[in-house]
């Protein structure tokens, strides 16, 4: 029976990788460093660890780690969230144990960087909206096109926090790039974002999910994922991988065009809510495995949600935009990713992870998408060894 460790267990991603773990037959240990992180709630978890926090406390975090590894006798480490970058930092000690499922450091770093990821996506078969770096506020003045046209970025950043969609010259002219907190300008193309999902391994594309977040928290992160094919974004990330001999989970956002053009944005090199679009199968499982051959598709058309936003953020939504029957129909069809018969737990607990996040952004001031990663995130600064 292999033996799984899953980081990033605050993640509704992590409920659905430990399910598919378990339904592949594996032993799974959840890990996180939050308090009521929601992976702890699952019965697909044998056992549930809570660590030390990577932000703050990034050798403690490795260690701790490291020790669940070699205790649990773990085989496989598989992140899910921006923890990925700390395990990537420490990724020989903890090879040393079992086996890290992500890319180690510097290429995760290159992904992550939005000027950099640009400049490595060109030329792989799909368009790429013209990005230039940002370092000072003057910077702006060499970009050929005006405010209106751009969208304006830090070159680490997450949920859509900070960005600037077309904004006035007013509004660019207020943000702060330095070379220790670069920004990117990036061409604006209007149409439809999609959003994929990908696991690889040595360089070969094992699995693959697309959707449309059909409901989202405002620019930030989405709530319901509309299952998607696109075969020109799945040809783009096989190559991608191939050409970084690349190991780990990926994503990749896009907007499609009305023309029907595809560009892509911006990576992630981790776990994404595409993940959902498998429900729990084994056969996700099996392609983080060395002998995966076949790439791993979601079975079925049907939409995946997470009820709970759905229900709130998305009934106030519909409430305000006058939508309630698009609300009622979507909600109707799509699958709730967190509620299974078999493990119900997850989907009544994500309300007590939801009340811990709520509670520490009132007390540090900061927006409850700020709180949910503020232990966890990397936006670019140095991680010290010890």
């Amino acid at each position: 029976m292999p033996r799984v460790l899953i980081t990033g267990g605050r993640a509704p991603v992590a409920v659905d990788l430990a399910r598919s773990f378990a339904a592949a037959g594996a032993y799974v240990v959840v890990a996180d460093s939050a308090p009521c992180f929601l992976a702890r709630a699952t019965r697909a978890a044998a056992r549930a660890v809570r660590v030390p926090p990577p932000r703050e406390e990034p050798r403690a975090f490795a260690r701790a780690i490291r020790e669940i590894a070699v205790r649990e006798r773990i085989d496989r480490i598989v992140p899910t969230c921006e923890e990925v970058f700390y395990l990537g930092r420490f990724a020989a000690e903890l090879r040393d144990v079992a086996e890290l499922f992500c890319a180690d450091f510097p290429q995760l770093e290159q992904l992550h960087d939005k000027g950099r990821f640009a400049a490595l996506a060109r030329g792989l078969g799909i368009g790429v909206p013209e990005t230039w770096r940002l370092t000072a506020t003057t910077d702006l003045d060499a970009v050929p096109l005006r405010p209106e046209e751009l969208v304006l970025k830090p070159v680490f950043s997450r949920f859509a926090v900070h960005t600037l969609v077309r904004p006035t010259a007013e509004a660019a002219r207020a943000i702060q790039p330095t070379a220790a907190r670069p920004w990117v300008a990036q061409r604006f193309v209007a149409g439809r974002e999609l959003c994929s999902y990908a696991v690889a391994r040595a360089g070969r594309l094992t699995a693959h999910a697309l959707y449309a977040p059909a409901w989202r928290a405002g620019r930030g992160s989405g709530f319901y994922f509309e299952p998607m094919h696109r075969p020109a974004i799945e040809a783009f990330t096989a190559r991608l991988v191939a050409q970084l001999d690349y190991t780990g989970q990926i994503a990749f956002d896009f907007i499609e065009a009305p023309d029907g053009g595809i560009h892509v944005i911006e990576c992630n090199p981790r776990a994404t809510s595409g993940l959902h679009l498998f429900a729990g199968s084994a056969a996700l499982a099996a392609a983080f495995d060395p002998a995966a051959k076949a790439i791993a598709r979601p079975a079925g058309e049907r939409a995946a949600m997470l009820g709970a936003a759905m229900a709130t953020i998305g009934g106030w939504q519909a409430f305000r935009h006058a939508q309630p029957r698009r609300w009622l129909a979507d909600a109707w069809r799509a699958r709730d990713a967190l509620w299974s018969w078999r493990d119900p737990a997850p989907a009544g607990f994500v309300f007590v992870g939801l009340a811990a996040t709520l509670a520490l952004a009132a007390r540090r001031g900061i927006t409850p998408q700020a709180a949910s990663t503020r232990d966890i995130e990397w936006d670019g600064e140095p991680i010290p060894e010890r």
